[in-house]
């Protein structure tokens, strides 16, 4: 029987739900900070597509926002000011194809693609130069057999730290350029559970991964689930720091016949699946997540509340925001969190900053 793998997530909307502890998180955190936006930061109005996630550093403020044949939109971090668009769609030589996953690390933007397994590098002073077609220096091509990647960063021009399923059983993979691995490290949540295969168990641990600015430190939080990950490279191993596992993602692994023997699999959320874990930013002293503990059928996946760790692992503070955010990004040299609002009045999409003032 031939077999389709279907990358997708389907939401399932049930009327009867089972009731978490409503101050489950008052009970790890401080009182939420209330935050207002800064003014003078003013992004141009129609120069946004529906926002993924940003990222942002050294005055560099990216969104993955997929319109108008690319899928980046580059804006200064200081102003707001639109500086172009890159990442032209397409399969040519400067070209990428849609739907790749990016990471913004000093003066380099390192993007990569689990279908076609590559990894390329743009340069940020290229872009900021007015080379907005500047074409991205090819890194690797990978190939390495029961891997499959929701998040990469390159740690440098040949070796790659990897986020997502490897053999069925690994969360972590650290391989080089030349798809050797070197490390794979701490089991996914479902590693022993036989009603999930590899595509759907894949599915289900796809999440979003961040980086300390100056140090081999990590962050992964788990899509849909209250669980977050802080590890790091030690001597070129993958060791783990701290799990903070307050709550694993429900989903209901399925098949279904899509004719003509194909099979496709999904990870459905049911009545119980929360937001959970939005996206991550990061600096040198803190992690960021932007999070939700409300029910799937009663959100989309946006939240007011930021949830602030440090690289221990150790919860620090809450900020709530003054409208829901569909991803932040935090630029460390001037103290700005940047959330991806939709505007009420327009149903445009928007990107408001907010001072942090941290001590």
């Amino acid at each position: 029987m031939k077999k389709l793998f279907v990358l997708i997530v389907v939401a399932s909307v049930f009327v009867a739900c089972k009731e978490r502890s409503e101050n489950w998180l008052d009970d790890r955190f401080p009182a939420a900070v209330q935050m207002s936006r800064q003014g003078g930061f003013d992004v141009p109005e129609d120069s946004l597509g529906v926002v993924e996630w940003m990222a942002c550093e050294g005055g560099n403020l990216i969104a993955f926002d997929l319109h108008s044949g690319a899928c980046y939109t580059l804006f200064d971090a200081g102003t707001g000011a639109y500086v172009g668009r890159f990442g032209t769609i397409g399969q040519g030589p400067a070209e990428i194809p849609a739907g790749c996953y990016g990471y913004l690390s000093g003066k380099r933007f390192s993007v990569f693609n689990d279908q076609v397994k590559f990894v390329m590098q743009y340069s940020m002073d290229s872009l900021r130069n007015g080379h907005a077609d500047a074409s991205p220096k090819r890194l690797a091509s990978y190939d390495i057999p029961d891997l499959q990647l929701s998040r990469l960063i390159a740690l440098n021009d040949s070796l790659f730290l990897g986020a997502g399923l490897y053999q069925s059983h690994y969360q972590y993979v650290l391989f080089d350029r030349h798809s050797r691995v070197m490390d794979k490290a701490v089991p996914v949540y479902n590693a022993s559970d036989d009603a999930f295969n590899f595509s759907i168990k894949y599915l289900a641990n796809q999440g979003d991964l961040v980086k300390h600015p100056r140090k081999d430190k990590f962050a992964y939080s788990l899509n849909f689930s209250s669980n977050l990950d802080f590890f790091e490279i030690d001597d070129g191993k993958l060791a783990v720091i701290r799990q903070l596992h307050w709550g694993d993602p429900d989903y209901r692994p399925s098949e279904m016949d899509l004719g003509n023997g194909y099979v496709g699999f999904s990870a459905d959320l049911t009545e119980n699946s929360i937001v959970g874990y939005i996206n991550l930013a990061a600096t040198s002293r803190y992690v960021y997540a932007l999070y939700s503990d409300k029910k799937v059928y009663e959100s989309a996946r946006k939240s007011k509340e930021v949830l602030v760790f440090d690289w221990d692992g150790n919860p620090v503070r809450r900020y709530a925001l003054d409208a829901d955010a569909y991803s932040i990004a935090v630029d460390e040299t001037s103290g700005k969190l940047f959330a991806a609002i939709v505007k009420e009045d327009t149903g445009e999409w928007d990107i408001v900053c907010y001072p942090l003032n941290e001590a």
